[in-house]
């Protein structure tokens, strides 16, 4: 490895529009040597004057061309899709609804729900008559999500689409934002778990 020579990085490569196909085809064996980031990794290199030679090949550009091609159509798919989910998320949240009850009720059932979650995970030695009310009106907030409203239900049919990245905190949000609506003695802890994502 010649000290004079200019050196590519694979990141670098990467954004010159390389993939990994590319680089195995109309590329020599890289350098190896040790990375001066990340002392467990190593350092792939290759010759600048071979990349560039690579990059005036016919075929190499033909492929280059039909790759940036396919990769415009796989962006404007996924635009699509992260659409399609904005109309979805809209929709959930304009139509979130949280049951009413007794506060006192609910809160009781939160707490029945919490104690039967540590009994069968075998947490014997756990029980809500213990929690501060800070931890119980967590507890009371985490039920009525799960339980008054349809927040595992748009969970399970928006899971796995484009766009779940970007929906589900606001969907998240617009939640908790009904359920302090619903039940003002609990708005400063949805704000809290507001912020806690």
């Amino acid at each position: 490895m010649s000290e004079k020579e200019k050196y590519v990085t694979k990141t670098e490569l990467k954004k010159r529009g390389w993939n990994d196909e590319l680089i195995g085809k109309y590329l020599p064996e890289p350098y190896v040597t040790k990375n001066p980031y990340y002392s467990r990794m190593s350092m792939y290199l290759w010759k600048e004057s071979d990349v560039l030679e690579a990059e005036q090949n016919e075929e190499f550009l033909d492929r280059l061309e039909k790759r940036k091609v396919y990769q415009k159509r796989a962006a404007a798919a996924v635009r699509t899709k992260e659409e399609k989910m904005r109309v979805i998320l809209n929709a959930a949240i304009e139509h979130i609804k949280v049951e009413e009850h007794d506060y006192e009720e609910v809160v009781k059932r939160a707490l029945k729900a919490k104690q039967n979650w540590y009994d069968i995970t075998d947490q014997y030695d756990r029980d809500v008559r213990n929690a501060d009310s800070r931890t119980v009106q967590r507890w009371t907030v985490n039920y009525i999500r799960h339980n008054l409203t349809d927040y595992d239900e748009f969970l399970y049919n928006a899971k796995g689409k484009t766009g779940i990245s970007f929906a589900y905190p606001l969907y998240r949000r617009a939640v908790l934002d009904r359920i302090s609506d619903v039940y003002p003695y609990l708005c400063e802890e949805c704000e809290r778990q507001k912020g806690d994502r």
